[in-house]
């Protein structure tokens, strides 16, 4: 597996903030290639290897991460006017076959053979996505300040193909039992499916809408997103039942 490289986002690539110190790039960029394993004699990717260190290449050399960091808001810039002249219209994602979620897993599309009975906490075992549907778990009210918890802005991890070797941040920006709304550089279509991770839940989800969005010099996408599996994590509360 490799990692994405059609847009060369370097600070995605190491997984840093684009206003992250030197120290902290150094840091992923040795927990990438050693700890993860992703240098070859540790057997690794060489492609994906290749790119960890044109990132770090760059963002480590503060001459040319200034360079980079100016051509990228430029094509930020560039793409924002092309989104309003076009008219804001959304891309509309590719039709999925239909999926039965009592069969096989919504995300990778890989049979689970669990014949309809599936627990709270179970995954798939190829992808590791949740595969109770939304609609059969319930928030207990007894817990209701662990729900107002996952409420504020909660950093995320999403994923929107399978296999995958690297996902994208994003930030909620509210969040119910039913989906999301989410903040992330990378645009979506409507109708993609996506895998979101976090420290609180998992969950895979259908983009119901996604629109650029000015905030201050740069661009984010904001999404509308609807849970069709979900899992919390028992870190915040045990407070997801199954509903029978």
């Amino acid at each position: 597996m490799t990692l994405q490289s059609d847009s060369r986002d370097y600070y995605e690539i190491l997984h840093v903030h684009r206003d992250a110190p030197a120290e902290i790039i150094r840091s992923s960029y040795r927990t990438l290639m050693q700890q993860m394993k992703n240098h070859p004699d540790l057997g690794g990717d060489t492609a994906t290897a290749a790119l960890i260190n044109e990132a770090y290449a760059v963002l480590n050399d503060p001459a040319r991460r200034a360079e980079y960091d100016a051509q990228q808001a430029l094509l930020r810039q560039a793409a924002g006017s092309v989104a309003e002249d076009a008219g804001k219209k959304e891309p509309v994602a590719e039709p999925h076959q239909i999926l039965d979620p009592a069969t096989q897993c919504v995300f990778c599309e890989t049979p689970h053979g669990r014949d309809g009975i599936i627990e709270a906490d179970d995954c798939c075992t190829t992808c590791n996505s949740p595969l109770c549907t939304a609609k059969d778990l319930q928030i207990e009210s007894s817990d209701q300040r662990a729900v107002d918890r996952i409420g504020k802005r909660l950093r995320v991890t999403f994923f929107t193909q399978w296999p995958q070797a690297s996902g994208f941040a994003g930030q909620t920006e509210d969040i119910s039992p039913n989906g999301l709304r989410l903040a992330t550089k990378h645009s979506l279509a409507k109708g993609q499916r996506i895998k979101i991770c976090s420290s609180v839940f998992d969950a895979v989800g259908s983009v119901a809408n996604c629109a650029p969005e000015s905030r201050g010099w740069s661009t984010k996408y904001v999404a509308g997103v609807s849970f069709i599996t979900l899992r919390f994590i028992d870190s915040a509360g045990a407070f997801i039942s199954r509903r029978v």
